[in-house]
């Protein structure tokens, strides 16, 4: 059976009919194509220097650098265009030369078309461990670069300027150069950077700037104002402005005795608009163009309800400069490098997420745990980090009436009796140590006396408590719930009657107050 082949219905369809050269509004000559950059147009200024001249603005600077890095900042990875073992290994071929090729640094390279609309980089390729990869990729000027399109059917052409042929320059070999492109308009091979909406701010800002730094000095150091006698010559009025001079590095002031000199000044009242106020608008300019919507510091209150916006606005830049970069390095720089090693088509992509806040989420996990689940030790390292271990469980005191674990029941009564006679006697041995020449006196034996009664009377009481505290450890519970554990153990018909403990603790109370009424030798 022949195998059916489709066809486009019009051969229009395959080509770009609106294209530049037939564009009214274009002039081109020998297919050398402009830039539409109507500030680039108006100046002049074909290469685009003018803007290359707005990053020696720290304003410019910072906000450039912000963008870059934080693009850079962002892990990238390579994977595969189909599953399978060989996509998989052709990733790990792609990852490790793009290692070996400084990535991060191409990727800061190219992101300088963020100003000026393009960027070119230029690869050197050589041969290791019997494959083609990318030895270094180099930066260039972009004025060094023309766009040519003779054939209305071919895409525009780059091409390089050199001293032979400063007009469409020479034809460069294929794979050889990476261009980045930012909002190429109308079909426009050299873009639209930021640089036109920059451009303007920073004009003002320095006009500003210059007019403060003059009304600086001029309130910084005074003009000297010197009066001469109305009859005086050449050579006296010689002396006064050289004098005037010698006091001051600026203009000087002279005048005849009597007559008065006056400034007239505005008279205005309210918000008027000062050199400094002017940079300052044209900074929040500049981060508005750069960065997204920023408010100064000193806007107020709704910073903070700015604050998440702000974040957001720059998480999706980021994401958008990641994006476009990614595009541009996939179909040149990856495809390439694919092609030469007969490698399975790869791409490469930046991981772009905000920020987790560990604080946040901590509470969370500490609010979900107390609910009666936790965290396994690997989703703790995941997001904690590593250097985490399960602490250890702590042992409960040993609390009076249970014996440790491990110790045999003695059936004998009088076994009791006499632990707690040589506790009694350890007591008295340790106690003895501390008390104030005299001897013993009658709360001691009133002590000694109780000490052997105390275990009849709270081990009914203690017992239970502590087995249910034992039945609920072994169940799993949490703290509220072995509470709740106790507290029906205590409110039970069947509860633990405390009255004898009660009854022996007022006897106690009792004696030892009586005893001390009585002093010590009673």
């Amino acid at each position: 059976m022949a195998k059916k082949t489709t066809r486009l219905p019009s051969p229009e369809l395959g080509t770009e009919v609106a294209n530049r050269l037939r564009d009214p509004f274009e002039s081109t000559y020998m297919g050398v194509l402009q830039t539409n950059d109507p500030l680039l147009l108006e100046k002049g200024d074909p290469n685009g220097e003018l803007y290359r001249d707005l990053k020696r603005d720290g304003k410019v600077f910072e906000g450039l650098q912000k963008r870059q890095l934080a693009l850079i900042s962002r892990p990238w990875q390579v994977e595969p265009v189909e599953d399978g073992e060989a996509g998989t290994a052709s990733a790990e071929v792609v990852t490790d030369i793009l290692k070996r090729c400084a990535f991060d640094q191409v990727c800061c390279d190219l992101m300088d078309a963020l100003l000026r609309g393009f960027a070119v980089s230029e690869i050197v390729w050589a041969v290791r461990d019997g494959r083609i990869v990318p030895e270094r990729v180099v930066k260039r000027a972009q004025r060094r670069f023309r766009f040519v399109q003779q054939d209305e059917n071919a895409p525009p052409e780059l091409r390089l300027l050199t001293r032979e042929n400063m007009l469409t320059g020479v034809q460069l070999k294929d794979r050889k150069f990476i261009v980045h492109r930012v909002n190429p308009e109308d079909d426009n091979p050299y873009g639209t950077g930021l640089g036109l909406q920059l451009y303007w701010p920073v004009f003002f800002k320095r006009k500003g700037i210059i007019a403060w730094n003059k009304l600086n000095d001029r309130f910084g150091s005074p003009t000297p104002w010197g009066k001469y006698p109305r009859n005086a010559g050449p050579k006296e009025k010689g002396t006064l402005f050289d004098a005037l001079r010698a006091i001051s590095n600026d203009g000087v002031v002279m005048t005849p005795e009597g007559m008065q000199i006056e400034l007239l000044e505005s008279k205005l009242t309210g918000s008027v608009s000062t050199q400094e106020s002017l940079c300052n608008y044209m900074d929040d300019w500049i981060a508005g163009v750069l960065l997204g919507q920023e408010p100064r510091t000193s806007g107020g209150g709704a910073l903070a309800a700015a604050s998440k916006e702000r974040t957001a606005v720059r998480l999706d830049l980021v994401q958008a400069d990641s994006d476009l970069l990614s595009d541009t390095l996939n179909s040149t720089l990856i495809r390439w490098i694919c092609e030469y090693n007969g490698l399975a088509p790869c791409l490469v992509y930046r991981v772009i997420s905000e920020e987790e806040d560990l604080k946040a989420s901590s509470e969370t996990d500490k609010n979900v745990s107390e609910m009666g689940f936790e965290l396994n030790l690997d989703a703790v390292r995941a997001k904690y980090g590593e250097g985490w271990e399960k602490k250890a469980p702590v042992q409960p005191p040993a609390l009076p009436g249970r014996r440790p674990a491990g110790v045999p029941v003695v059936d004998n009564a009088n076994s009791d009796r006499e632990v707690q006679k040589s506790a009694a006697e350890t007591q008295e041995g340790a106690t003895a140590s501390f008390a104030e020449p005299g001897g013993r006196d009658a709360i001691d034996d009133a002590v000694d006396e109780a000490l052997g009664e105390w275990e009849e009377v709270i081990t009914p009481i203690t017992d239970p408590v502590l087995a249910a505290i034992a039945d609920a450890a072994a169940a799993g519970e949490t703290a509220e719930q072995v509470l709740q554990r106790i507290s029906t153990l205590l409110a039970a018909e069947n509860a633990p009657d405390a009255g004898p403990l009660a009854e022996r603790l007022a006897q106690l109370a009792g004696a030892a107050r009586l005893a001390g009424a009585a002093g010590a030798d009673a």
